[in-house]
C-alpha cells in the first residue's frame, strides 16, 4: 500500500511538472503566433481585411479640423497664419504648426496631399495639410490606435496578456479533453509494471476513454491468462513432484533391499518391482507432457457433422466391458445432428463415465441434449458426492480429494483437468452440482455450432 501511494505521488508530481513545462511552451508559442498574426494582418490589403489603413483613418478623422483651420486663416488675412494658429492652439489637444512645403515627406503623404489636400505620416504620426502659400499645416502628433505603433512596453504587455489568457483557456480545454487519457495511460503503465514485478493479480481499472477501453480489456484478459497458466504450472509442478516421490521412494527401498539380499531368488522380486515403478514414472511423465502440450497449444476443434445418438451408442457400448459388476448404467441422447469434434468429445464422455464407474455405488446415467444452440453433457452418479467447497479442486491437475475419491482408485488426477481444458476450447464450461441420484452431477456445456 505504501509503495502504491508513493507511486501515485510520484506520478502526480510528474504530471504537475509536465503541465507547467507544457504551459510555458504554450505561452511562448502563443506569443509568437500572436505577434506573427498581427504583422501578417497589418500587411494584408484592405480588400481582404475590410479595415482601412491607419493613414486613411487619420486623414478622414482630421479633414474637418484641417478645413476649419484653413477657413480661419482665410477669414483673417490681416494677420499671419502663425498668429491664427496661436489663437486656435488652446482649442486642440495636439500642436498646430507651420512647416515649409519643401519638407521631405514620404511618397504616401505626397500622393495623399495631391489627391486629398491632407495626408498622415505613419512614421512620425503627424497630419500634413496644404495651405494657399508655400507652407504646410502640420498637426500632431496624433494618438495611434494601431498596436504596432504603440511603445514597445505597451506592445509586449498586450502580447503577454493575450498569450496568457489564450494559453490558460486552451490549457483548460486541453486538460479537460485529455486528462482522462492521461489517467488511463498511468493506470495501464502501473498495471504493466506490477505484472513485470511479478504481481499477477494486478488488473487495470476500467478505462474512461474509448481509445484505451479495448486495451484495458485485452490487458486484463492477458493478465488473467498469465496468472492462470502460472498458477496451473506451479500446481502441476508441485503435484508432479509429489507424484514422483512415491515411486522413487519405492525404488530406493527396493534397491536397499537388493543390497541386503543373499540369493538371486530374493533379488528377482525387487527387480520386477523396480520395473513396475519405472513404468509408472514413465507413464506419469508422458501423461504430464501430453497435458502440458494440450494446455500450451491452443486447441482448435475439428468439427464434423455427426448423428449424435448413433455416435453416443457406439461410444457407450465400447465402455460396457469396463463397467463394474452389478452396476447400472443408462444413457439418453436427443435425436439430433450437430457439429462436434468427435475426438475431443470422446475424451470428455469417456473421462466422465470412467469417473462415475470408479466413484459411484451402483448406478450412473449419461444425458446429452441440445439447448440454446449449446450441447449439454451430464453424468450423474449415486456416489458419495463432492463437497461444494471442494468441487473446483477436482479440475486441478493431479488433484485428489480426501473423501471416497482417493489414490486407491488409481489414475493421476488429470482426467477431469482434460475435460475442463477441452470444454474451454469450445468456448464452453464444466461444473459440478448435486445429482438426483444422490451423488455428483458433472455438467459440460459445449458451443457445438462454432463451425456454422
Amino acid at each position: 500500500m505504501f509503495k502504491t501511494s508513493q507511486y501515485k505521488e510520484r506520478i502526480y508530481l510528474l504530471f504537475v511538472k509536465r503541465s507547467l513545462f507544457y504551459l510555458i511552451i504554450l505561452l511562448i508559442i502563443q506569443s509568437l503566433i500572436a505577434y506573427g498574426s498581427i504583422l501578417l494582418f497589418d500587411i494584408l490589403p484592405e480588400s481582404l481585411t475590410g479595415m482601412p489603413k491607419e493613414h486613411v483613418i487619420q486623414r478622414q478623422l482630421q479633414t474637418g479640423a484641417a478645413n476649419l483651420i484653413r477657413l480661419q486663416i482665410a477669414e483673417h488675412p490681416e494677420r499671419s497664419a502663425q498668429e491664427t494658429l496661436n489663437q486656435l492652439q488652446p482649442l486642440f489637444g495636439y500642436q498646430l504648426m507651420l512647416t515649409p512645403n519643401t519638407h521631405n515627406l514620404s511618397d504616401t503623404v505626397e500622393e495623399s496631399l495631391i489627391h486629398h489636400g491632407i495626408g498622415f505620416d505613419d512614421e512620425d504620426s503627424y497630419i500634413y495639410a496644404t495651405l494657399d502659400d508655400n507652407n504646410l499645416l502640420k498637426l500632431g502628433p496624433m494618438a495611434s490606435s494601431d498596436i504596432l505603433d504603440a511603445n514597445l512596453m505597451s506592445f509586449w504587455i498586450y502580447l503577454i496578456l493575450w498569450s496568457i489568457i489564450s494559453s490558460i483557456i486552451f490549457f483548460i480545454i486541453f486538460y479537460l479533453a485529455f486528462s482522462h487519457y492521461w489517467r488511463d495511460t498511468v493506470n495501464i503503465r502501473h498495471t504493466a509494471e506490477a505484472l513485470t514485478e511479478g504481481n499477477l493479480k494486478a488488473r487495470v481499472k476500467p478505462a474512461q476513454t474509448w481509445l484505451f477501453k479495448p486495451l484495458t480489456i485485452v490487458l486484463n484478459r492477458m493478465a488473467a491468462q498469465i496468472e492462470h497458466l502460472v498458477t496451473t504450472n506451479q500446481t502441476m509442478s508441485h503435484a508432479m513432484a509429489h507424484e514422483l516421490r512415491t515411486p522413487l521412494s519405492r525404488v530406493r527401498f527396493e534397491l536397499s533391499m537388493m543390497e541386503e539380499a543373499q540369493t538371486i531368488d530374493e533379488v528377482i522380486p525387487y527387480i520386477d518391482g523396480i520395473k513396475q515403478d519405472v513404468d509408472e514414472l514413465e507413464a506419469l511423465i508422458n501423461i504430464s507432457l501430453n497435458f502440458f502440450k494440450l494446455q500450451q497449444n491452443k486447441i482448435v476443434p475439428n468439427l464434423t457433422t455427426v448423428n449424435l445418438p448413433i455416435w453416443v451408442n457406439k461410444l457407450c457400448d465400447s465402455l460396457m466391458m469396463l463397467k463394474p459388476d452389478n452396476f447400472s448404467f443408462l444413457h439418453r441422447c436427443d435425436y439430433i445432428e450437430c457439429q462436434i469434434d468427435t475426438r475431443l468429445t470422446d475424451i470428455i464422455i469417456k473421462n466422465l463415465i470412467m469417473n462415475a464407474f470408479k466413484y459411484a455405488n451402483s448406478q450412473a446415467e449419461l444425458t446429452i441434449y441440445q439447448k440454446d444452440k449449446k450441447l449439454f453433457i451430464e453424468v450423474d452418479d449415486d456416489g458419495a458426492g463432492i463437497n461444494p467447497v471442494e468441487r473446483h479442486k477436482v479440475f486441478i491437475p493431479f488433484s485428489r480429494l480426501d473423501t471416497s475419491r482417493t489414490r486407491s482408485t488409481g489414475g493421476y488426477g488429470l482426467g477431469l483437468a482434460y475435460v475442463k481444458l477441452i470444454a474451454e476450447a469450445h468456448n464452453g464450461s464444466v461444473f459440478i452440482t448435486t445429482s438426483e441420484l444422490g451423488g455428483a452431477k458433472f455438467v459440460v456445456i459445449l458451443n457445438h455450432d462454432l463451425g456454422e
